[in-house]
């Protein structure tokens, strides 16, 4: 059994703690200006790296440190008894020189982002017994990032429960498909004590993936790859804004990642997973699936059958009149009331005759 006060990274800071989190900002443009002089007060754009060149610049740097280091597999296969089960990278040299390096042991996902392939190296120390989680799920986790060169900027010792989407997109693909464990026990004085059958690896992830040009704080860096390290416990399938669609299924063009445009189908500052009026006809997108008897998602409605489901059709029934325009919102209480002109039983906006 272990604790969940594992002796596996030393606390962050409440001001560390939050660089891993991603909050769309990292999504924005960052632009640096400077002043052409007293006579010019005009700003030149700083230009950014190319990121196609970056992202062949740290696949390189990435391989080259997973060619030249090593992790502490032995331990990992023959547990010590005071093993505490924590990742340590050293160099292949010396004593370590017979050493199997870690690009014999990882994984690779690659994701294409704003044109550019981008490659994850997942590292799996130890497999999990538990359910795994996707990018758009929820997982308890503890954690330490650091960039390649060792430098600690982020972490949490004891685990914590992780929103995936607002997170780097890197670590939110590195631990999607991890196992976490089979569960807990509370001791006698009070404490959680997980089975020790959780999963336990490490991300090598490119900038392009991270923050590239908008790393959070100087800790970080510009361009810098990254590495985290990680335990997982737990997840959670999640249902960020509440109508019935899990998130996972929001993610239209399945690449893994929500902030597309393709994603945001009404084009407003929210992506379909986290907006409750998806096409932002004014029906909730909860009104426009099938549920069951207990409200659970059954399947999508396509009321006009024109191939597009009703909560990314902004006209429900095909009638050419906006589905907007066929409902009575009330701006002054927010009720919504579904008119039915005809008396058919049918509210006008899904009455392609009404």
């Amino acid at each position: 059994m272990v604790k969940n006060t594992p002796k596996l990274y030393l606390a962050p800071s409440k001001k560390n703690f939050m660089t891993i989190k991603n909050y769309l900002s990292i999504l924005t443009v960052l632009v640096l200006f400077i002043s052409c002089g007293d006579d010019d007060r005009t700003p030149d754009a700083i230009p950014f790296n190319d990121r196609g060149e970056q992202s062949i610049a740290d696949d390189e740097f990435i391989r080259d440190y997973l060619q030249t280091h090593f992790y502490n597999y032995e331990e990992f296969a023959n547990p010590p008894a005071d093993f505490n089960y924590e990742i340590r990278f050293d160099t292949i040299a010396g004593d370590n020189a017979d050493k199997t390096p870690l690009l014999d042991q990882v994984a690779t996902k690659t994701y294409d982002r704003f044109d550019t392939s981008n490659t994850l190296y997942i590292l799996t120390a130890r497999e999990g017994v538990g359910a795994s989680p996707t990018f758009a799920d929820s997982t308890f986790v503890t954690y330490r990032g650091s960039n390649i060169l060792g430098n600690v900027f982020d972490g949490a010792a004891n685990p914590i429960w992780f929103n995936l989407p607002a997170t780097i997109d890197g670590f939110a693909n590195g631990i999607a498909g991890a196992k976490g464990g089979s569960g807990f026990t509370i001791a006698a004085d009070g404490t959680t004590e997980f089975n020790n059958d959780y999963g336990i690896g490490a991300i090598f992830i490119p900038s392009g993936l991270a923050y590239f040009a908008q790393p959070p704080n100087s800790s970080i860096g510009l361009y810098s790859s990254l590495v985290f390290t990680f335990s997982i416990f737990d997840s959670k399938v999640t249902d960020h804004d509440g109508d019935g669609i899990i998130s996972i299924n929001e993610d239209i063009n399945n690449n893994n990642f929500f902030f597309d445009d393709i994603d945001n189908t009404d084009g407003d500052n929210q992506s379909n997973f986290n907006d409750p009026d998806d096409d932002n006809d004014g029906v909730t997108t909860s009104l426009e699936i099938v549920r069951d008897e207990e409200g659970n998602f059954v399947s999508f409605m396509d009321t006009d059958n024109d191939g597009i489901s009703d909560h990314l059709d902004d006209d429900d029934d095909g009638d050419g009149i906006n589905t907007l325009d066929e409902i009575d919102i009330n701006f002054n209480t927010g009720v919504i009331t579904y008119p039915d002109s005809d008396g058919d039983g049918t509210p006008d906006y899904l009455d392609s005759d009404s």
